[in-house]
């Protein structure tokens, strides 16, 4: 399956920890696992895409009800599945948000309006999707430890 990566952070973490292969005004691509990973540069990049696609999505949160470097993380079941089992490998704390703006009371709800619509398109085409984000403020560590939480998901 082809999987897609977009991120708010700089991507040079991604490009260097995966091995994505940049050439020349192409997208950084590479295999990690069973998947052909692309890295996306736009936002409007993750809403046409081919069905047989699965979409991660790697944003940032501020600190409030959340510790510094907790992993937020909202998405498909199989995909949060996943992420969980590769961040109970790290003994990294992983907490489950929602991102609509419909309220929940039983639900941790985190602020990103911006990506409300491309959230619905998702779901909508009932494409698998993963949206990890990093509590700030967070160290090179914490990139790293996502960066190998990535890998165990996509193996």
């Amino acid at each position: 399956m082809k999987s897609i990566l977009y991120t708010e952070l700089a991507s040079d973490f991604l490009v260097q920890g995966l091995g994505l292969n940049t050439l020349e005004n192409a997208k950084p691509t590479a295999k990690v696992g069973r998947h052909e990973v692309e890295l996306v540069r736009t936002i409007d990049e993750l809403i046409a895409f081919p069905v047989e696609t699965q979409v991660i999505y790697i944003g940032t949160a501020k600190e409030g009800p959340f510790r510094a470097g907790d992993v937020l993380m909202s998405g498909s079941d199989e995909l949060l599945d996943r992420a969980f089992k590769a961040l109970d490998e790290i003994e990294q704390r992983g907490i489950v948000v929602g991102l609509s703006h419909e309220s929940d009371s039983h639900q941790v709800f985190l602020a990103k309006d911006e990506l409300y619509e491309v959230l619905q398109n998702w779901k909508e085409r009932k494409v698998p999707y993963l949206c990890l984000f990093l509590v700030e403020p967070f160290e090179a560590d914490g990139t790293a430890k996502l960066v190998g939480t990535l890998r165990k998901i996509l193996a």
